[in-house]
C-alpha cells in the first residue's frame, strides 16, 4: 500500500511541474510572427535570438525596435531589458549599410 501511494505523489507532482512551465511561458510578436519565450525580462539580443530560432527571418545584427502603443517606436539595443508581456510587439530590421 504505501507503494501505491509513492506513486500517486509522483504522478500528482510531474503533472503540477508541466502546468507550471506552461504558465512561465509567454508569446510576444517580432515582424508579425508569433514567437514564445520566458514570461520576465529579456534583452534585445534574447528577444532576436528566439525569434530566429523560431523561423522568423532576421539576423542578430538587426536593429530591434518595440512598437509602443502610442504608434510610434523605441529602438531597443542589445543589452537593454524588456519587460515581457503578452501580446508586446516587436520590429527588427537590418542596419543601414550607408552605401
Amino acid at each position: 500500500m504505501a507503494q501505491d501511494d509513492k506513486d500517486k505523489g509522483n504522478g500528482g507532482d510531474q503533472g503540477g511541474q508541466h502546468d507550471n512551465d506552461k504558465s512561465k511561458e509567454v508569446e510576444i510578436e517580432v515582424n508579425g510572427r508569433a514567437v514564445k519565450m520566458t514570461k520576465g525580462d529579456a534583452t534585445g539580443l534574447e528577444i532576436k535570438q528566439a525569434a530566429i530560432a523560431q523561423g522568423v527571418a532576421i539576423q542578430v545584427n538587426f536593429v530591434l525596435q518595440q512598437e509602443l502603443p502610442n504608434g510610434s517606436s523605441k529602438v531597443i539595443g542589445d543589452p537593454d531589458s524588456v519587460h515581457l508581456r503578452p501580446h508586446i510587439s516587436f520590429t527588427a530590421i537590418a542596419p543601414d549599410d550607408n552605401s
